[in-house]
């Protein structure tokens, strides 16, 4: 209780006067801040941002301190050694308020950084060091240090202690070209003293704020300019006071080149620059007279974009959407190369096995004259001089990696990598034989080059064009990481591989594609089914809280991977984790359900799961009540004659499809609903699946079904997929996806 409530209770009805209105308003901020305030006037704004914390530096009786206050949004909070819940603001009306929800934990950290970097708070929002420090230490090691930790700083310029250079410095830069490398030297001038480039890098690099000049003074990086020229400065690599850039980063030094004041450049670069420019306006190309068939304009299009690049030496990835055409492409630009070059080298693609016959179809249907060695199993050549009697060499990943000694010893015309998602991880054993590989140009064929990280995209690049995205490293910490700077540093990423990305989706180059909808059928577990998975839920959740605390997060993974598939495969059915449980299973229930009312109104459906045990349990149900149906899964050969059947026959109503066996490379447009059965965590996984029907060919609107288990953890997997789908949208996010990461949070996530 306050006077102000006491007097409030007392008389319950208040008029205010006009000239008494501004002492009003402030007595009313202040109850707002204490007790609810509510009714018909008054109208609430809620605030919940994580705080940018921000420093003012000052001087005070010839002392050197700052103030800490914190951003929510567009409202500035002082710091608050009290640590207040939340704080009130007048809105931009009358009787409008504003109740900003404050992050005390955000706010502690903030507070303990200022203390780590030897600074004690003294009161209110203020804070000094604990001993006396020269005021360009201060700001070079104090201040300096906080903004490297993203702390937003200002009053600088009003500073008389320590003299700043607060004007944005003037950067001067010269080019030479080499054959392999371009040389980047700089002179970064602050008024009428400079600094080399390499000094530069340095502190931006370092995210210091300010560079300690000849004379005392202090030259200020401003953030915006520190933002822009990071990611520039990390693809390169110091030589002595100069930088040095691979010749597939051209791109990195005219971005440079740009961001200068004043610029020399040799007419090497010159050159390559016009190059650059060249990227939109591609000359139209005759098609191959050995090409059989009609491109379509938007295929025509990126049959000109791949000659393109490889007159200019340029490898490429076609990301077009699955379904528009990627393969006819392909083929009419090999046809057109083998007629302009009679004699040269193969060419190699790369696919997973399941595509291998599609390929073959494919070529045969399109570029009759072409001579294809099929180069899987055994008896296959272990002689590269065979590949010159072919025009082009088919073989999977899995022989590219056992065969990769042999391959290597042979330099191809091109290397092809289709459904070139496969090279995603760098470290992996199939993507450092892809970069082993020897050609005179590479190109990557995929319609999901980002499934889960940004790096992902670098490892088709390093395929692609080596050196032109740096090293992994780099890469990494230029582009993958959280926080102020990134959105300049996706920026650039875009600008460096935009050229070498063609993308066009289904929605863009078939608008008369018939529609896809998706709909989740959610059903919820038979009670014995709940009862296993609490129990199983549970002792995973205890398990790996413990093996977090004793044995670390690596330790926790293997154990973790354990519990997701148990709770899982519950989700699908008791069975599948005990093939002699009689309990039944609310989503399996719910299939058959939705499976004959679909075949009733005629439908035919692709229906996918990830457990050949689930697809097993359908195929009982199937056969007990006499329904036809294709199967495909991981160990079945024939695929294309069941392929064919499904597409010819209508029979069968169904076509039962391991994910993973069958979730690329086939074209099924006879059905016209796909049924997933349990949810990937990738997204992109999923989207692949559902475009073996939905693509061109396709007459029929096309109907997605997502089968998910109410309260489970087949829920969380669609908000991680979510955030997949984000980081996709960004690029063509930070490396938060699948299982790549485990904290304590997860498991309290994904075992509740």
């Amino acid at each position: 209780r306050t006077p102000v409530t006491d007097q409030l209770l007392q008389t319950p009805q208040l008029r205010v006067m006009a000239h008494d209105r501004e002492r009003f308003d402030q007595r009313l901020l202040d109850l707002a801040n204490r007790v609810p305030l509510c009714g018909a006037a008054v109208r609430w704004d809620d605030v919940v941002v994580e705080p940018q914390p921000l420093i003012t530096v000052g001087e005070q009786a010839g002392v050197l301190e700052v103030r800490l206050a914190f951003q929510y949004g567009t409202q500035q909070l002082p710091f608050d050694a009290t640590y207040p819940s939340h704080a009130v603001l007048h809105g931009s009306e009358e009787l409008h308020l504003i109740r900003i929800v404050r992050d005390s934990d955000a706010e502690r950290a903030a507070a303990a950084m200022l203390e780590h970097q030897a600074l004690r708070w003294v009161d209110g929002d203020v804070f000094r060091t604990r001993r006396a420090m020269a005021p360009t230490d201060f700001m070079l090691r104090v201040v300096g240090a906080l903004a490297s930790h993203g702390v937003q700083v200002s009053g600088e310029a009003l500073l008389t202690a320590v003299q700043m250079r607060v004007d944005e410095p003037q950067i001067s830069v010269t080019v030479q070209s080499h054959i392999d490398w371009f040389d980047v030297a700089a002179v970064v001038s602050f008024g009428d003293l400079s600094v080399d480039l390499a000094t530069v890098r340095r502190a931006v690099l370092r995210r210091e704020r300010y560079i300690l000049l000849s004379d005392g003074s202090l030259g200020l990086v401003s953030n915006a300019l520190a933002q822009r020229l990071a990611p520039l400065f990390a693809m390169g690599h110091e030589q002595q006071t100069q930088m040095r850039y691979a010749s597939a980063q051209a791109a990195v030094v005219e971005q440079l080149v740009q961001e200068a004041n004043s610029a020399q450049v040799d007419s090497l670069f010159e050159e390559r620059r016009s190059r650059l420019r060249l990227f939109d306006h591609i000359e139209p190309q005759p098609l191959p007279d050995g090409f059989v068939g009609t491109l379509r304009v938007y295929q025509k299009s990126g049959y000109d974009w791949l000659h393109f690049l490889n007159t200019y030496g340029f490898g490429g990835c076609l990301a077009d959407d699955m379904g528009v055409g990627k393969t006819i492409q392909t083929l009419a630009f090999i046809q057109s190369l083998r007629e302009r070059q009679p004699g040269s080298p193969a060419v190699l693609i790369v696919m997973p096995r399941s595509i291998i016959y599609n390929w073959e179809r494919e070529a045969a249907r399109f570029t009759p004259n072409l001579r294809l060695l099929t180069h899987i199993d055994q008896g296959r050549s272990k002689d590269t001089a065979t590949f010159n009697q072919y025009d082009v060499v088919l073989t999977t990943y899995g022989t590219m990696l056992r065969d990769i000694e042999l391959l290597v010893g042979y330099r191809f015309q091109y290397i092809i990598l289709d459904e070139s998602q496969a090279v995603k991880n760098p470290a992996a054993e199939t993507a450092r034989a892809a970069r082993r590989l020897q050609g005179e140009r590479r190109l990557s064929l995929t319609g999901t080059p980002i499934e889960n990280s940004a790096v992902e995209l670098w490892s088709q690049f390093a395929f692609l064009n080596p050196g032109l995205l740096g090293s992994a490293e780099t890469f990494r910490e230029t582009f993958t990481r959280e926080g102020e700077g990134r959105a300049a540093a996706l920026k650039l990423l875009r600008r460096l591989t935009y050229p070498f990305i063609l993308r066009r989706t289904k929605d863009q180059v078939a608008p008369d594609l018939p529609s896809r909808t998706e709909r989740v059928l959610m059903s919820d577990m038979e009670p014995e089914q709940r009862r296993l998975y609490n129990a199983q839920r549970d002792h995973y959740r205890a398990v790996l809280l413990g093996l977090i605390d004793t044995a670390g997060e690596q330790q926790a993974r293997v154990k973790m991977l354990e519990g997701l598939l148990r709770l899982r495969q519950i989700c699908n059915h008791p069975r599948l984790i005990d093939p002699q449980s009689a309990g039944i299973s609310g989503k399996f229930e719910s299939l058959l359900a939705t499976l004959e009312a679909l075949q009733a109104a005629g439908h035919r459906a692709l229906i996918f799961s990830q457990f050949v045990q689930m697809l097993s349990l359908v195929r009982a149900a199937l056969d007990a009540r006499g329904t036809s149906y294709a199967y495909l899964d991981g160990r079945t050969r024939d695929r294309q004659s069941i392929i064919d059947s499904f597409q010819r026959d209508n029979r069968h109503a169904f076509f039962l499809i391991s994910l993973r066996a069958g979730g690329v490379g086939l074209n099924l447009t006879a059905a016209d609903y796909v049924i997933h059965v349990d949810p990937w965590w990738n997204p992109a996984v999923e989207m692949q699946a559902t475009d073996r029907t939905h693509r061109i060919g396709q007459t029929r609107p096309v109907m997605v079904y997502k089968m998910v288990v109410r309260d489970s953890v087949e829920e969380k997997i669609l908000q991680l997929q979510e955030r997949k789908r984000d980081l996709v949208s960004q690029l063509i996010t930070p490396e938060r996806g699948g299982l790549k990461t485990l904290t304590r949070d997860d498991v309290e996530l994904l075992f509740t």
